[in-house]
């Protein structure tokens, strides 16, 4: 029997007035997979994650998540089907006056109208998972940027979503503290969660996905194993990114 399907993606379009940001984009999700989303900036890749959950609205096309249509749902049936799909953001878009634990359950209470013991017992352990329950009472001001991404990804993992996706979660950090959430994430793809991750960190993607894809100029250009994208791309595009990146990635060590 084939995994299932988490998302589908069909000749999805997004325009910016009479700028064409994606350009027909067809894109399949099994449960299970991690896919490292790579290419140059403004490619359309965080775009292409915002049309997903419908933060961005689509000009064209279908997307489906778990076999519903995300794309013309309204109310209550959109908010249900985002809550399948978490988010974690470059910027940690946490509440500065709420606390750790706060920040996780406010979703819960409030969306999922979970009681505040139940939300409670969630939060501490989606924060457990990422080894931020010791700062559950904290404030985000008193943490790293890391440990705030941390916070960020219990925050989505709390919610059971099926698949999460990721907007360049380590842009925003200091180098030092990348790695940190990097393991994170590598935990949640051993533990089995779906995650598309829109990433600069060509070293995650090539050791932690199962397929890479390569975007520019709005369309995916293509798409295979880390071991074909940076082994063997046959795209001159890919092999021109896949280079620079290994340059610039020399430069820096």
């Amino acid at each position: 029997m084939n995994t299932p399907l988490i998302l589908q993606v069909n000749r999805l379009h997004k325009n910016y007035g009479a700028t064409p940001v994606l350009r027909g984009i067809n894109l399949d999700v099994r449960a299970g997979e991690l896919i490292s989303v790579i290419g140059p900036s403004g490619s359309g890749k965080s775009t292409l994650l915002r049309c997903c959950n419908r933060m961005e609205e689509a000009s064209g096309g279908e997307i489906l998540v778990e076999g519903h249509d995300i794309s013309h749902a309204r109310g209550k049936t959109l908010n249900q089907l985002r809550l399948r799909l978490g988010m974690v953001f470059q910027s940690f878009n946490l509440y500065p006056h709420l606390t750790v634990k706060g920040n996780v359950t406010l979703a819960l209470r409030k969306v999922k109208k979970f009681d505040a013991t139940s939300a409670d017992q969630l939060a501490l352990a989606a924060l457990e998972c990422v080894g931020m329950a010791h700062k559950a009472d904290a404030r985000p001001s008193q943490l790293s940027g890391g440990q705030q991404q941390r916070v960020g990804i219990a925050r989505a993992i709390a919610l059971e979503p099926a698949m999460i996706l990721f907007d360049e979660p380590t842009s925003a950090l200091d180098p030092e503290m990348v790695d940190g959430v990097l393991e994170v994430m590598r935990e949640l793809r051993a533990s089995g969660m779906t995650m598309m991750v829109v990433t600069h960190e060509m070293s995650f993607a090539q050791a932690a996905s199962d397929r890479v894809i390569f975007m520019d100029q709005g369309v995916i250009v293509e798409q295979g194993t880390p071991a074909q994208i940076f082994g063997a791309p046959t795209q001159p595009r890919t092999a021109a990114f896949i280079s620079r990146s290994a340059q610039r990635a020399g430069a820096l060590s």
